[in-house]
């Protein structure tokens, strides 16, 4: 085993669009059912939902759906597609296995702080080959607030024994990235389809190309 490096004591991380790569499909998947039925391009509508819960998600679509299509259907429709584009499995991130193997050797615990539901996370990790990294996968249905409320930062970070300020957090979203900037957990933002908003960026937070030069810089593992 590595020598840990200090000061943090564990890893939290979000899945969509940080460690798999699929929220490009999910927007693809939009656009599509968005013709399927008819209506005018919404390309915004679908960036705007990434990072949110379900329950954000509905809110979003729906305001743009205007009671044009019911929304159950037109999210039934999206789902089927999404399925589809999953269906051969989900690509993993650039670097995330080096990460995490980096983190395992060195004993850093990590958990999964993600907006999916738990039981879908879980599947999604497995089939993936990374869910053997985590000690923790908190979905966004085990939390009264999902993000951007710190509320499942605190709790993955809950999971492992620590308190948020003892981790540093990876998220690729806006929402996430306040979810856990509020927790207190450092931060390492890895911008996926959207990238950050210039308010987002005025936290000074750290903007990082990978998962694994974000550790790095941040002192997580060694250089």
């Amino acid at each position: 085993m590595t020598e840990k490096c200090a000061p943090f004591r564990g890893a939290l991380f979000d899945m969509d669009g940080l460690l798999l790569d699929s929220e490009r499909a999910c927007v693809v998947a939009f656009n599509e059912t968005v013709q399927g039925f008819g209506l005018p391009p919404m390309p915004d509508v679908p960036l705007a939902c990434i990072g949110l819960r379900s329950d954000g998600v509905r809110t979003k679509v729906s305001a743009a759906l205007a009671e044009r299509v019911e929304y159950d259907a037109f999210y039934a429709a999206w789902g089927q597609r999404i399925s589809t584009a999953f269906a051969q499995g989900i690509p993993v991130k650039a670097d995330v296995f080096a990460l995490l193997g980096a983190l395992k050797a060195q004993g850093t615990p990590c958990a999964v702080a993600t907006s999916t539901r738990t039981a879908s996370a879980e599947v999604q990790l497995q089939k993936a080959g990374l869910r053997g990294y985590f000690k923790a996968v908190i979905g966004g249905e085990q939390v009264a607030n999902g993000k951007p409320a710190p509320d499942i930062y605190l709790m993955a970070a809950k999971a492992l024994g620590l308190s948020a300020a003892d981790c540093v957090a990876f998220e690729d979203s806006d929402p996430g990235t306040l979810a856990a900037i509020a927790s207190g957990a450092a931060l390492v933002q890895v911008p996926d389809v959207k990238p950050p908003s210039a308010a987002l960026l005025a936290n000074g937070h750290l903007v990082a190309a990978s998962v694994l030069t974000g550790a790095r810089h941040v002192g997580l593992i060694a250089k």
